[in-house]
């Protein structure tokens, strides 16, 4: 086994692989141009790894470039391009964010349009505007279906859902999120407990008390839980 000094001495530095993306990226441009697909993939990789090195900054300005470069080989609403606005939305101050959110929402891609809509739902959320949040979630919910139907993720989706619509329709969000994860996760498990109690604790404020008790019984949980 080679000793772990001689492994990291074959490790570059983060410098390093900078430079080669960053030369990989000027060697596409020379040969193809800055309107074909190879030119834009060494922009996204270049991105892809600032972003994964955390240098914000640098990442926004490749993401950007790479975003420009996919507009021109494939097009504005190819569903590359739309992934990458993704992607540069996650790096960018929320005023830049937001349109580039929007973009990404009509992504042909559920595993694209589905993020971006829950993070625009979040953006309209804190502007205090919960009915704009709402109809976004209720489309990230089909885009969670699209991908996996009555998974997981819907669930969570569902629970975010719960906290800007009115009680009627929580109540009802919650019995599908709760079913979800009984199903997919298991009754014991927490996050299948945490919706049953949000859903005993919506059907209380709602007065029925008995349906909320019956439920807490079934899960074995307090009202305090």
């Amino acid at each position: 086994m080679w000793p772990a000094s001689a492994l990291l001495a074959f490790q570059p530095d983060t410098a390093q692989l900078r430079k080669l993306f960053e030369e990989a990226l000027s060697r596409r441009q020379h040969e193809y141009g800055d309107k074909d697909s190879r030119t834009a993939q060494a922009a996204r990789d270049l991105g892809l790894f600032l972003c994964r090195s955390g240098d914000t900054l640098s990442a926004r300005r490749a993401m950007s470039n790479t975003v420009r470069f996919d507009e021109q080989a494939l097009g504005p609403n190819a569903p590359q391009t739309l992934e990458d606005a993704a992607t540069l939305a996650s790096i960018s101050p929320r005023a830049e964010a937001e349109p580039l959110l929007r973009r990404a929402a009509e992504s042909p891609d559920a595993t694209v349009a589905g993020p971006a809509l829950t993070s625009l739902a979040a953006m309209r959320r804190a502007a205090g505007d919960p009915a704009s949040a709402a109809a976004l979630l209720r489309r990230a919910v089909e885009k969670a279906d699209a991908v996996d139907k009555d998974g997981p993720t819907v669930a969570l989706v569902l629970n975010v859902l719960a906290q800007v619509v009115a009680p009627q329709e929580a109540m009802a969000v919650m019995r599908r999120a709760l079913a979800i994860d009984e199903q997919k996760l298991g009754p014991s498990n927490p996050q299948t407990l945490a919706d049953a109690h949000k859903l005993a604790a919506l059907l209380r404020a709602s007065g029925q008390d008995e349906e909320a008790a019956k439920l807490e019984r079934q899960f074995r949980i307090s009202s305090g839980h």
